[in-house]
């Protein structure tokens, strides 16, 4: 396996040392090995890192985040998609970008590989807009309670990737066909569930939501977030959505190399109870509230949610029949 990193790292070096041209880049062929024809690149005016293929884009994927830039610039040759590094502080996460896109890229055939490439930059915009620089630990507690119940779903049937909402910044966790789960998630002891948005228990626009409490116990032998990552991606039914689930939690805030999210805590299912949000059900609802407030969050008492509690079982299995029934 090529060390893409150590072969980017290489190459911009080299460039270093290549005598300044009248041109806007000093590039070299990265490659040959990869469908795509990415040129490393060094730019003239400032020797900042670059990649650059020779292909346009929609707009919208263009984007300048995090001391990075992805932009259209045209020289004599035609017109080149450049990803750049504007901040030399963020050069080691330009680096690893970089090189996870071009892994992304080398594993396709030619019509594939600019989609992945593309693909997966995409899933780095997101978390470079979120400021992200990795999961807290309550972070990586919510994702391993989020990821539970998407092990759940996929257990039933394998075709409900597309239903975890949360890294494409759903108003709730996972949704299809106007019904909505949205999963809270304690670690230990826990006599209530926070609501971080004021909008995330609104039903408006749908049929059903339902609230989740995953709990979870800490224990040596416990599952860590890579074992349950490995489990999701096995149930999958093929190497395209193995890639759209690997872009997910990059969305969701994870990064590859995070090792102390992957690896810590360990943790055991203890249970998971669930709530129906039926009108009667204590919450904010924004249109009841003064219009001064724009957002809020809230924690709830366990104790007084009990006669809303519903079985989670045929809760889960309720919302897979009706993405399977369509």
């Amino acid at each position: 396996m090529i060390n893409w990193l150590a072969k980017l790292n290489d190459a911009w070096i080299d460039l270093l040392h290549v005598a300044p041209v009248a041109r806007l880049y000093r590039t070299k062929l990265l490659s040959a090995e990869v469908s795509l024809n990415i040129l490393v690149a060094v730019r003239a005016t400032d020797n900042a890192p670059c990649l650059i293929l020779q292909t346009s884009v929609a707009p919208h994927a263009l984007f300048e985040l995090g001391g990075m830039r992805f932009q259209l610039i045209s020289d004599d040759t035609g017109t080149l998609l450049v990803l750049s590094l504007e901040d030399d502080s963020r050069r080691d996460l330009f680096s690893t970008i970089c090189a996870d896109v071009v892994a992304a890229a080398s594993q396709e055939d030619d019509i594939e590989a600019l989609d992945q490439f593309l693909a997966r930059l995409d899933a780095w915009r997101q978390f470079l807009r979120d400021c992200r620089s990795g999961l807290s630990r309550s972070d990586t507690i919510g994702l391993i309670g989020e990821l539970l119940v998407l092990e759940q779903l996929l257990s039933i049937s394998s075709k409900h990737l597309s239903t975890w909402q949360a890294p494409n910044d759903g108003l709730h966790d996972f949704h299809r066909d106007g019904h909505a789960l949205e999963a809270k998630t304690s670690l230990g002891p826990a006599s209530s569930i926070t609501i971080s948005k004021l909008d995330q228990l609104d039903t408006s626009g749908l049929r059903r939501l339902d609230l989740l409490n995953v709990r979870l116990i800490e224990a040596p032998e416990g599952r860590s977030l890579q074992n349950i990552i490995t489990t999701i991606a096995e149930r999958l039914p093929d190497e395209g959505a193995r890639r759209t689930f690997k872009n997910a939690l990059l969305r969701r805030g994870l990064m590859p190399d995070d090792n102390a999210a992957l690896l810590t805590p360990k943790v055991e299912l203890r249970t998971i109870v669930t709530y129906t949000v039926s009108q009667n059900f204590p919450r904010l609802v924004r249109m009841n509230l003064p219009i001064a407030i724009t957002e809020a969050s809230y924690t709830l008492d366990v104790r007084s949610l009990a006669p809303f509690s519903i079985d989670t079982d045929s809760t889960i299995d309720t919302f897979v029949k009706e993405t399977i029934h369509e």
